[in-house]
């Protein structure tokens, strides 16, 4: 009888997962930092490795759909379930499962410190333009003059 490639799949997708957490925390030291500089470097990793991470999933569902199971963690479950010795990959999967809740959570983390960050820009923006908008400007002849809030072309 064959064995399955489950239990090295799922101990793959386990070894994905931790680094893709230890990048979320990257992440999050960036935007805690505001160190912008490092945050595409890492957006751009993240989404490589969430990429990984969902074909990892879907070879997984695709083995238990060709074992007659459902292409979920039910199916997964079941799989566990039916095998003698699969203490391993019981192990590994129920890792999984805390790691992507662990996962879930950080993520929602660094999409708030994002929206703080986008928040905090806004709020520098609207002063500065506010202070541009009420800044005394000069005139041709050297005086000065409140802006208007519209150009006058033409006039000396």
């Amino acid at each position: 009888m064959q064995s399955s490639p489950l239990p090295e799949l799922i101990k793959d997708e386990l070894a994905l997962l931790r680094r893709f957490v230890t990048l979320l925390q990257e992440e999050q030291q960036a935007l805690i930092e505001g160190d912008l500089e490092r945050l595409l470097p890492l957006a751009e990793e993240k989404s490589r490795q969430a990429n990984a991470l969902g074909q990892l999933a879907v070879g997984r569902n695709q083995i238990l759909s060709s074992q007659g199971l459902p292409a979920d963690k039910r199916g997964m479950d079941a799989w566990l379930g039916g095998q003698a010795k699969a203490s391993a990959a019981r192990n590994d999967w129920a890792a999984l499962l805390a790691l992507a809740a662990e996962t879930r959570r950080q993520n929602e983390l660094n999409g708030k410190l994002i929206g703080t960050r986008m928040q905090h820009n806004q709020r520098a923006l609207a002063v500065l333009a506010a202070a541009t908008n009420q800044a005394m400007l000069y005139g041709p002849d050297g005086q000065q003059r409140a802006p208007t809030g519209s150009r006058d072309f033409g006039a000396a």
